[in-house]
């Protein structure tokens, strides 16, 4: 039995934020990557892409009362395009990130643009354990080719010269982490990355014909070391996936006797699925304290919710919007009125409220 190996399943661990000898910048994780993961994650669960659409929806309502429509930049963007951005950035990542323009004299923001949060790095603290730096590229997994460029951090008392031209960054606050934020997900993180995986292996499934897996055992004596490592390495890169289930694995032999013994494997039931993913989905609306998919528009099955009452719907979505955007909203609003007051917008942020009918929301779901 000592031979036989196990192929484990590794779980997604939490980003470590450290600095590294030779950069100017923090890495944003273990390869300095750990953003562009949070977009794969995004863009593989249909469950979580919809909990950040349904919450985005919420954040940026009908736009900003009274200034949404004012110019904020040369690409004639407007509050509320910036608005929308940042609000995308911070339900994704728990931070958001703007260039802050000062005007020639240094009296006055002049401008305001957006940058991609995954696109900025933080400085090192100093002796003061403050960040005077920021780096942004378009590409850090590529730094040689899109090398990173420096901007000082936002301070509105120097603002001319070479720090005419800032980063403002904003993150949320999390125990034990800094320079970086963790998203309010993040419990959840690795059920996100497992409900991606199930639809892509039962995808594959599909594609192969739903063919069942195979346990090969070799009787032909025992292989070398190397040999051993290098038949699990092959056998491990083929079939170790999810994009590669019950494929069909072709084998050559001198001879009936040292041909290897292939045995199926029997798929799960329809119910351990039905299970896993009523779990996976509880797990997800859970990190993101939702309390019924229904209030996302999602129907999910297994899982408690709402009945099909409008008054009683419209009671939960009022306690959603006021537990769980609202918040996000008033961090949002709070930073982004700080520089909109250093273009002589000194004024309230106030987010107009989608209008949703629940009497025709109840007869669709």
């Amino acid at each position: 039995m000592k031979n036989i190996k196990i192929l484990n399943l590794s779980a997604i661990d939490l980003p470590v934020f450290k600095e590294v000898r030779g950069k100017d910048w923090v890495s944003y994780g273990e390869d300095n990557m750990y953003p562009q993961k949070l977009i794969e994650l995004y863009q593989s669960s249909a469950i979580h892409n919809t909990c950040i659409n349904s919450q985005l929806d919420a954040m940026v309502g009908e736009g900003i009362e009274l200034i949404g429509e004012e110019y904020v930049n040369r690409n004639e963007e407007t509050i509320d395009d910036i608005y929308r951005k940042i609000s995308y950035d911070f339900l994704l990542y728990g931070g958001f990130s703007l260039n802050v323009i000062w005007s020639r004299g240094g009296d006055k923001i002049a401008e305001i643009y957006h940058l991609p949060f995954d696109k900025v790095r933080s400085g090192k603290m100093n002796e003061d354990d403050e960040v005077t730096h920021y780096y942004y590229s378009s590409n850090w997994a590529n730094t040689r080719k899109y090398k990173p460029v420096e901007y000082p951090t936002y301070d509105k008392t120097n603002t001319k010269g070479d720090n005419a031209s800032q980063i403002y960054y904003c993150y949320q606050y999390s125990p034990g982490v800094e320079l970086y934020p963790l998203p309010d997900y993040i419990g959840a993180v690795n059920d996100i990355n497992l409900d991606g995986r199930i639809s892509v292996y039962h995808n594959s499934n599909i594609s192969n014909g739903m063919s069942p897996g195979l346990i090969i055992n070799f009787p032909n004596g025992e292989p070398s070391p190397d040999e051993m490592r290098a038949l699990h390495r092959d056998l491990n890169e083929a079939f170790a996936s999810e994009k590669n289930p019950g494929k069909l694995f072709l084998t050559f032999s001198e001879g009936q006797e040292l041909a290897p013994q292939i045995s199926t494997i029997d798929s799960a039931n329809d119910d351990y699925y039905v299970v896993l993913e009523t779990r996976i989905a509880s797990r997800i609306l859970s990190a993101h304290r939702i309390a019924s998919p229904r209030l996302v528009g999602l129907t999910v099955e297994g899982t408690s919710g709402l009945g099909n009452n409008a008054e009683e719907m419209e009671v939960a979505y009022v306690h959603y919007i006021s537990t769980v955007i609202e918040p996000k909203q008033k961090t949002v609003n709070k930073n982004l009125e700080k520089i909109l007051s250093g273009m002589g917008m000194n004024i309230k942020i106030k987010v107009i409220p989608s209008t949703l009918d629940f009497e025709q929301t109840v007869e669709v779901l």
